[in-house]
């Protein structure tokens, strides 16, 4: 889904009007997807506390709010200005709610969600008085009392286009409403704007728009997960060889190998050294078949649909590089490089290694020893500027995980949360990409789906698993990839 600007967002509503659309459907629509949105991540009624400015932005809260109340939730209202001066059609939305325009103590018994709708895209400048009090309130309760905050389209601070603010909502959720705006999407919004949710408007077309940059969305790549076959058998699925561990970080390894079991791989090899292999074996998922080696020449991908190499390796010689550098170039199928197999990259300058064929995925520290004038550049710039110089596509883990490859747009991945920031979480994710890979779809495709799927899967151990930020591990989210690849295939149509 292309990110677009301010000025391109309205020019869409205004094609959208020229078509007959009225103002008073998309406040409709909008707030229907709202409404759905909410439900979606907050599937327990609770309270609903609405922060109004007095444009059509208020109006979609107003919307939303009119069908979350059906689905038992409490709503209140906080309005920044008199009802005279907002505009008619959020009027008439507050009139449907059957609410007066006054707020209600806070019930400390339910759970409590902070709506901002106090301004839209078309703000600018420094905040102004009574929204600029509005904001501090919101801010103040996220941080004293724990509430959760959804900002409507963006948060109230925030510039659309580049994606910074002086003073802007805190927001844990924004449900951005037709399209991605450009500004949601930067390094500088990701602290403002929290998970980014797109709540689509039937006719609106951003194809011909914001060409560069875009968010992970399933229905950008169609049917890259289908439905298998009948008589589809483990062959069909991919047969992923998956080199990883070491003594002291035989977890790594059993991670990537369930991963990639879990990713939907039909024959999992992993290959590990045979001063670990008695530990791994006792500890990795019964359907993995365990091959050990002494050397690296000793490793036989010639079956492989797909290799993860590299979670755990640890430090690798000179002669260790020169061996597996070559059977990893030699090999035909695509392969993901993570870890200490790109800490190998970086050491021994082995960036020729690299193909097209390639998924490497490093965490920050990683890209700044392996591409040091990139990463000088920020995030995605930095991204764009490694793609132009080397055919692998590249995967930048961060709070806005990147993807690209050379001639390719720059994609930013939507979800997930901060709780996935522990130990193992990119170990899953190679060996899911890993899976993916096996199954045909491109590198590209592999890496966006991947991304997006294990951080929804991070996000569902919130809500089925009762994991919090703090409680969550990697290994919880190989329980929930089953729910990320339905919600994909379901959404990539």
């Amino acid at each position: 889904m292309n990110a677009i600007t301010g000025d391109e967002m309205r020019a869409c509503e205004e094609s959208l009007f020229a078509q007959g659309v009225t103002a008073e459907e998309l406040i409709e629509q909008a707030g229907r997807g709202i409404a759905q949105a909410v439900r979606k991540f907050f599937p327990q009624a609770g309270i609903l506390r609405l922060y109004l400015g007095k444009g059509h932005n208020a109006g979609d809260a107003l919307c939303a709010a009119r069908h979350l109340k059906a689905r038992g939730w409490r709503v209140e209202l906080r309005c920044c200005y008199e009802e005279i001066e907002w505009a008619t059609l959020t009027r008439k939305q507050a009139r449907l709610l059957e609410l007066q325009p006054q707020m209600e103590a806070l019930d400390a018994g339910e759970h409590v969600l902070l709506i901002d709708s106090l301004l839209g895209i078309g703000s600018q400048g420094a905040l102004r008085e009574p929204i600029a009090e509005a904001v501090r309130e919101i801010c103040r309760l996220r941080s004293e009392r724990g509430y959760r905050v959804v900002a409507m389209d963006l948060p109230t601070g925030l510039d659309a286009d580049e994606g910074t603010a002086t003073e802007a909502v805190v927001a844990d959720y924004t449900f951005t409403v037709g399209a991605l705006k450009r500004g949601l999407l930067a390094a500088s919004a990701v602290n403002f704007v929290g998970r980014v949710e797109l709540i689509p408007l039937e006719g609106l077309s951003t194809e011909h728009l914001g060409k560069g940059f875009q968010g992970i969305v399933p229905r950008t790549f169609g049917a890259s997960l289908p439905l298998r076959s009948h008589d589809f058998h483990k062959g069909d699925a991919g047969r992923v060889a998956v080199i990883a561990g070491s003594l002291g970080m035989e977890g790594a390894a059993i991670m990537a190998a369930a991963g990639a079991l879990r990713g939907g791989a039909g024959l999992v090899t992993l290959w590990v050294r045979g001063d670990c292999a008695a530990s791994i074996k006792a500890r990795v998922m019964p359907e993995v078949m365990v091959r050990v080696y002494a050397d690296f020449s000793e490793i036989d991908v010639s079956q492989a649909d797909a290799i993860v190499f590299g979670p755990g390796l640890g430090k690798c010689s000179a002669e260790d590089f020169l061996a597996w550098s070559e059977w990893l170039s030699a090999a035909n199928c695509p392969a993901v490089i993570d870890a200490d197999g790109l800490n190998a990259i970086s050491e021994h300058q082995g960036h020729h290694v690299l193909q097209a064929r390639h998924v490497i995925t490093p965490h920050p520290g990683e890209f700044v020893r392996l591409a040091p004038h990139s990463s000088r550049r920020g995030r995605e710039e930095g991204c764009r500027h490694f793609a132009e110089h080397s055919p692998a596509v590249i995967l930048l883990k961060g709070a806005r995980t990147l993807v690209t490859q050379r001639g390719e747009d720059l994609y930013a991945n939507l979800t997930g949360h901060a709780g996935m920031a522990s130990a193992g979480m990119g170990d899953v994710l190679a060996g899911v990409i890993g899976a993916l890979l096996g199954q045909g779809l491109t590198p590209l495709q592999a890496a966006c789906c991947g991304a997006w799927s294990c951080g929804r899967a991070a996000e569902s151990a919130m809500l089925h698993q009762r994991r919090s930020q703090e409680s969550l591990v990697a290994t919880d989210l190989l329980q929930e990839l089953g729910g990320a690849f339905e919600e994909w295939r379901a959404s990539s149509v």
